[in-house]
């Protein structure tokens, strides 16, 4: 797995296997999750990284010992 982040566009891509993308799903939240020809996911990007980042780590700092949900 590997990680990037573009400056320029305030993206974060999260590559979780090498391979050619098919096509991509906008999961909402600015999510994009990118599939090979085999429906398996390739690549996520998460748009606005800044701040959605910062979202998540407030969310997850005050959480209890109980699962939450980081969904806007």
């Amino acid at each position: 797995m590997e990680t990037k982040y573009d400056p320029e566009v305030d993206v974060i891509t999260i590559v979780l296997q090498k391979g050619d993308l098919d096509r991509g799903e906008d999961m909402g939240d600015g999510v994009i999750v990118h599939y090979n020809k085999d429906n398996v996911p390739i690549e996520i990007e998460i748009l606005n990284a800044k701040s959605r980042l910062v979202d998540w780590i407030k969310i997850a700092l005050n959480a209890g010992p109980k699962p939450i949900s980081v969904n806007s």
